[in-house]
C-alpha cells in the first residue's frame, strides 16, 4: 500500500466495523480505559483495549446501522472513520468516535472527516453540533481538530475513581 495514495470517503458498510475497531484498540492508549487499567488493574479481568474495542463496536454498530458513520480509505484499506448522531427533538447533532490510523495523520484526513460529518448533521437540519474529548495530551490532536472546525469549548469536567 501507498502512504501517499488518494484517500476517498464513503458511508461506512457494516464490513467495515471489525478494520475501524482495530485502529481503535491502536490509537486510543492515552483514554480513560488505558488510565483506569493503569490505576487499578485489569477491570473485569480485561486489558483496557478490549474494552475499548467493545464500546467503538457497539456504538459503531448502531451509527454504521442508521447510516451515520463515514469512512476514510486508501487503496481500498479503512484508515479512518467518524460518526454522527442527530436529534431532531432538540436540533443538536452529535460528533461521536472518530479517529485516523497513526499512518496517515498530519495529512488532514480527521479534520476532513469530522466535516464531513458536520455536513451531514447540517443536512438534517440539526442546528448545533457538539463533540467531547479528553484533556490529556493524548487528546490535543483531536481538540485542535475540532477548533480548527470552528467548534469552541463549553465546559469542562474531570473523570474519578476510586477503590471499594
Amino acid at each position: 500500500m501507498s502512504y501517499n495514495a488518494p484517500v476517498s470517503y464513503r458511508t461506512g458498510t457494516p464490513d467495515d466495523l471489525e478494520p475501524i475497531v482495530a485502529i481503535a484498540r491502536e490509537i486510543w492508549h492515552m483514554g480513560a480505559n488505558k488510565a483506569m487499567e493503569d490505576r487499578h488493574g485489569l477491570i473485569a479481568g480485561k486489558p483496557w483495549q478490549d474494552h475499548v474495542a467493545d464500546s467503538v463496536r457497539s456504538a459503531t454498530k448502531k451509527r454504521l446501522g442508521a447510516g451515520t458513520c463515514i469512512v476514510a480509505e486508501v487503496e481500498g484499506r479503512v484508515i479512518g472513520w467518524g460518526t454522527w448522531s442527530p436529534d431532531e427533538a432538540r436540533g443538536v447533532g452529535t460528533i461521536g468516535y472518530n479517529g485516523v490510523h497513526p499512518d496517515f495523520r498530519g495529512r488532514g484526513i480527521g479534520t476532513e472527516l469530522v466535516r464531513r460529518c458536520l455536513d451531514a448533521l447540517k443536512a438534517t437540519g440539526m442546528s448545533i453540533a457538539a463533540v467531547s474529548t479528553g484533556l490529556n495530551e493524548g487528546h490535543a490532536a483531536a481538540r485542535a481538530v475540532y477548533e480548527k472546525l470552528g467548534f469552541q469549548a463549553l465546559s469542562r469536567s474531570v473523570y474519578y475513581t476510586m477503590e471499594l
